[in-house]
């Protein structure tokens, strides 16, 4: 079942490890591949929210659920401790409570305790197995142990309980994209299949959630449509534009995919978002340069690409 207390997102802190993960190509300015799942402000918002229990378990001790609440607070807040001790009271109160066995797995992991953050899963699974949020963390933390054939499994059976839970279908995306990644031929194509596929899962959950349109233009880059890449890049900025790394993809695909115009256009809106000598920054403006030459190159005076058509203009009277 999807937790009483609303834990879809709710996960461990800190940078995913694959922030920084970028794809080398050709011209080694690839976008980026997938960011952190934003948590924070669904922790804000659970931490205001006095949850509404199960009417098919007995209800848990009103202290055990005031000390859930208020260790996802503190987990948004940043205070580690005061949410590690507040899991921990709640569990005083009601050992059995699988949410609080949950939240401190999350509280845990955040203080870099995977293995720790597994035991508390487990234990989680077995007060409630059809806790769907501690699928999904248990799934996070043996991904983060790298045993990404069991993590798959887990997202998996996160998505059994609660198929509208898009971080399961981001993160087993993630790793099938991985796979296929390094993969070849028909196997390669099959697992970015894959992972297309449960983005636009979660797209279907959560169309406004630019991280999944984000994500869907990195597998669109690994599968050579760079059409598609820029175009899904593109509607993540659209609904979050201070994601500099969608602009840094729509960047490298309109870069990359022509034509030159629109990369060059694409690459300066990067270069005027990001944080002057950051990364991005340094891929845009290095983008930047080369296919400003290349817009040089093949344009006439008018600003047309050399060879195309020109505009129709409206008929003389």
């Amino acid at each position: 079942m999807r937790s009483p207390f609303g834990l879809g997102v709710l996960r461990a802190t800190g940078r995913s490890p694959s922030s920084r993960d970028f794809r080398r190509d050709a011209i080694g300015l690839p976008p980026a591949t997938p960011l952190p799942v934003p948590r924070r402000a669904s922790l804000l918002l659970l931490a205001a929210t006095l949850p509404l229990l199960s009417c098919a378990a007995p209800a848990p001790h009103p202290r055990a659920i005031e000390q859930v609440r208020r260790g996802y607070q503190h987990l948004a807040a940043g205070d580690l401790e005061r949410a590690e001790v507040a899991f921990e009271h709640a569990l005083e109160v009601a050992p059995d409570l699988a949410e609080a066995r949950s939240g401190l797995g999350v509280a845990l992991r955040a203080t870099g305790r995977t293995t720790e953050a597994l035991a508390q899963y487990d234990l989680a699974l077995s007060a409630d197995p059809d806790l769907a949020e501690a699928h999904l963390n248990r799934a996070e933390a043996l991904a983060a142990l790298g045993l990404p054939e069991q993590a798959e499994a887990g997202f998996t059976d996160a998505l059994r309980i609660d198929p509208d839970q898009a971080p399961a279908r981001i993160d087993r995306a993630r790793l099938l994209a991985r796979r296929g990644a390094a993969a070849r031929g028909e196997e390669r194509t099959l697992l970015l299949l894959r992972a297309r596929r449960d983005l636009l899962h979660a797209i279907e959950a959560r169309p406004e959630l630019a991280l999944a349109h984000h994500d869907l233009g990195w597998v669109a880059w690994l599968r050579g449509d760079l059409a598609g890449a820029a175009a899904s890049y593109e509607q993540a900025v659209r609904l979050a534009p201070d994601m500099v790394e969608a602009r840094l993809g729509a960047c490298a695909a309109r870069a990359l995919g022509g034509p030159c115009a629109e990369g060059a256009a694409s690459c300066r809106r990067c270069v005027s978002a990001a944080q002057p000598g950051s990364e991005a920054a340094l891929r845009c403006s290095a983008l930047l340069d080369a296919v400003a030459r290349c817009a040089a190159a093949t344009t006439d005076t008018d600003g047309r690409e050399k060879g195309a058509p020109a505009r129709a203009s409206a008929p003389h009277p």
